[in-house]
């Protein structure tokens, strides 16, 4: 069993995301990007978990972090990206199509800061709200079974 974190739009709220990861005791931490510095302080802190991450439209000097991350995870596919570049706040179409086209059993995106599930076809897109405001997201892999969960930390 795997318990995957998923973090996003922390927007420097270094303490939030701490708070989160101690509670929840992550085996994995996915971060949708805007505040990924806090994500990289947070990876010093607590290096036993493994990490995924990628930039977002507000960490515009950031030079060591991709827009999108294709990875596995217990032979689930992940893509990962902050959602600006799909034009999210919009319409969820083109980040569709993207997972569609990259065969993605799992769509991690940020952007909108509002917790989102959608089942759309063969694949899920999971957006876990903004951290800045204590939101976050639980995956639970286990058996080739994905559950997910919106979570709010209480402030």
């Amino acid at each position: 069993m795997k318990r995957i974190l998923v973090l996003s739009d922390s927007h420097s709220y270094f303490d939030k995301a701490l708070k989160i990861f101690e509670k929840e005791k992550p085996d994995i931490v996915i971060a949708a990007g805007d505040g990924i510095g806090d994500i990289d302080d947070l990876s010093y802190v607590h290096p036993e978990a493994t990490y995924y991450m990628v930039k977002g439209n507000c960490d515009f000097f950031e030079r060591s972090h991709s827009e999108e991350n294709i990875f596995e995870i217990e032979g689930k596919k992940f893509f990962l990206t902050h959602g600006h570049l799909y034009d999210v706040k919009r319409s969820l179409n083109s980040i569709k199509e993207m997972a569609k086209k990259l065969k993605a059993n799992l769509v991690i995106f940020g952007h909108t800061h509002k917790p989102y599930i959608e089942y759309y076809e063969d694949e899920i897109l999971f957006n876990p709200g903004a951290t800045e405001d204590g939101r976050y997201g639980l995956i639970i892999l286990k058996d080739g079974n994905i559950q997910l969960f919106h979570k709010q930390l209480k402030l």
